[in-house]
């Protein structure tokens, strides 16, 4: 099982150490390391990025992030499935780009828990 505890600086700098510096900063500037700070911070808008560029399906970065998001989706806690739902899933509904091609990554587990969020949440149009 991941805890939600167990989701600090170190798990997530070895699943993204290109982002080190970025995991770092946002933590000193909070003063601690808020799991739905950090990842929704750093985490974000990187895959915001990364999945509006044209190669996004070969991206070996986005694809980690998307395998650490199935593996939330299976083995994670109560608070875990949360932090992916609302934090850092919601978050790709925000743009018909991101909304279109995020399912094209995700695992069978994390697509259902996106599926679920259809139930409160529009389908972007731009």
């Amino acid at each position: 099982m991941i805890k939600y505890q167990e989701l600090n600086i170190d798990f997530l700098i070895g699943i993204v150490p290109e982002f080190e510096k970025e995991i770092r900063d946002e933590t000193d500037s909070i003063g601690q390391f808020l799991a739905h700070c950090i990842y929704g911070n750093v985490l974000n808008p990187k895959v915001v990025t990364l999945l509006k560029r044209d190669d996004y399906l070969e991206s070996e970065i986005l694809h980690r992030i998307f395998e650490m998001y199935e593996n939330f989706a299976v083995w994670g806690d109560e608070e875990t499935h949360n932090l992916l739902q609302v934090t850092l899933l919601e978050y790709l509904w925000d743009e018909k780009t991101t909304y279109e091609r995020a399912p094209e990554i995700m695992g069978p587990n994390t697509k259902a828990i996106w599926d679920c969020i259809q139930e409160y949440l529009l389908i972007p149009t731009k």
